[in-house]
């Protein structure tokens, strides 16, 4: 397509990509590098500068490694988005912490710009909560009484508090049942909006499980449950019925044997977490440059999504389920062939047109892929249907091929 096309239309997607809370963002936020439509961007130093790592909704963990460019004990400022908020803890849930003890000092941030995660946490972040609002559903249910006992509460992602007034019983829970997948911080504090560093007590992480209590030192004194759903459900039935799979952030392909759960060409519909994006294609094939075709690839915002009758029912091979632009080099592009003119990095993430970098949208001719990363890189992100795709593994790739040739607007990469 063309520059002027693809800046249009890269405008319209990044409009259309926007969860509602999104869409109130302050309007200087577009000077701060990697911001893109994430819910959370953390910053490995002050003033939103150094490795960045964006985020969706949910729940990550240093101790499971999924505090990505940043990594475990260097973040120094946030990003959240409008319509967000997080908990950031400077303990991750190794070490005896899940589902007992403390997450140690956590801190309340709403949205808007922490140039400073202030110096009680600075370079200390072990867990990071992001939660957008509070959506109804029966993962998780929290009960007034230990045993599973008293009045149930089922809820489903987000944040739930006695600020929102989301948590009906507030100070009264005692235990708690976590689906599959799903991870619940519960802190004796909320915190309203507007406030910024908001000591939250005593916080602790829960897993997936039955919890017959949440601790003597809790019960009766949760004020917000911070719960996060996986990146992404897939399900081999219509609304979200059959065998289901769970997906964390990355790229998944049957080729590999990472659909086995729901199986390959089985999947008939999606539930795409809040702040996520997920492209899915009919193919898996890798190859050398200009090999590779992953024949139909569409992109899936957040929600859920029956195929019903679509050309991807039964039919899809490769998920890539990211967030926004990151840090590091996982993958590097150039403007010519042979690894010549402008060039640009990228660490895990998806990024459309307009956060493409110094070689910019159309412009990509050859990539290097120096690690153990993939990258989906498609001819369009201007719609639903991406155009033509192709998957790229560990190579040097002098050429990109005659139909990605100048041709990249949407680049999708993970470890």
């Amino acid at each position: 397509m063309s520059i002027r096309k693809s800046l249009v239309a890269g405008a319209a997607l990044a409009t259309a990509l926007l969860p509602p809370a999104l869409s109130a963002a302050p309007a200087h936020a577009a000077v701060i590098p990697g911001v893109g439509t994430a819910p959370l961007v953390a910053y490995a130093d002050r003033n939103f500068s150094g490795d960045r790592q964006s985020y969706g909704a949910g729940v990550f963990d240093a101790a499971k490694k999924e505090l990505g460019a940043v990594g475990n004990d260097t973040i120094t400022s946030l990003y959240v988005a409008s319509g967000y908020r997080a908990v950031a803890c400077d303990s991750g849930g190794s070490d005896g912490k899940v589902n007992k003890g403390s997450l140690g000092k956590c801190r309340y941030y709403d949205a808007g710009l922490h140039e400073f995660v202030g110096n009680e946490l600075n370079d200390k972040i072990s867990l990071l909560a992001v939660m957008g609002k509070p959506v109804k559903g029966s993962a998780v249910t929290a009960y007034q009484s230990t045993q599973f006992g008293g009045t149930a509460l089922p809820i489903g992602s987000g944040g739930f508090g006695a600020v929102n007034g989301s948590l009906g019983i507030n100070d009264s829970v005692k235990s708690l049942k976590v689906a599959d997948g799903w991870r619940v911080v519960a802190c004796d504090n909320d915190a309203k909006p507007g406030t910024a560093s908001a000591d939250l007590g005593m916080c602790r992480l829960f897993r997936a499980g039955e919890h017959t209590s949440v601790g003597g030192d809790m019960e009766k004194k949760i004020s917000l449950l911070a719960v996060g759903a996986p990146a992404l459900i897939a399900a081999k039935d219509g609304n979200l019925g059959g065998a289901a799979q769970r997906f964390n952030p990355g790229v998944h392909t049957a080729l590999a044997g990472q659909l086995a759960t729901v199986g390959n060409d089985a999947i008939s519909s999606l539930r795409v977490g809040d702040g996520w994006r997920v492209v899915g294609c009919r193919n898996d094939a890798t190859g050398t440059s200009g090999q590779g075709d992953l024949g139909l690839c569409r992109m899936f915002t957040p929600g859920e999504h029956n195929l019903g009758d679509g050309a991807l029912n039964d039919g899809i091979s490769t998920l890539a389920v990211l967030a926004g632009p990151a840090s590091g080099g996982l993958l590097h592009t150039y403007a010519d062939r042979n690894y010549a003119g402008a060039t640009t990095t990228f660490g895990p993430g998806l990024y459309t047109a307009q956060n493409l970098g110094p070689v910019g949208n159309d412009a990509i001719s050859s990539l290097r892929l120096p690690g153990t990363g993939r990258a989906l890189l498609c001819d369009d992100d201007s719609g639903t249907n991406l155009g033509t795709c192709r998957l790229f593994v560990k190579s040097d790739h002098l050429y990109v091929g005659a139909d990605l040739n100048d041709k990249v607007s949407l680049i999708a990469i993970a470890p």
